[in-house]
């Protein structure tokens, strides 16, 4: 995928995930894509302290939310994993 592709597909899974169309992904939508991501790629699903870690990852201004644009670092490791499989 090109930057373009990757960028697409993490606005698809981040309009996916965010139920309540605040813009953010919050900590219960991070777990629901995350355990989702798990079945997909017939792995265990993470733990309470993997999905911790993730948020705190990903969340670059520390306020407990992901925004669209943090979000992109997780679309690009979804497309990696996908990519080996």
């Amino acid at each position: 995928m090109n930057t373009v592709q990757v960028i697409e597909f993490s606005n698809r899974v981040f309009d996916k995930y965010d139920k309540d169309k605040s813009g953010f992904i919050e900590i219960d939508e991070l777990t629901s894509l995350l355990n989702n991501f798990a079945k997909e790629i017939k792995s265990q699903p993470p733990t309470q302290n993997e999905i911790n870690y993730m948020l705190r990852f990903l969340d670059k201004n520390n306020d407990q939310k992901i925004s669209r644009t943090e979000f992109q670092k997780l679309g690009q490791l979804m497309v990696k994993v996908l990519g080996q499989m």
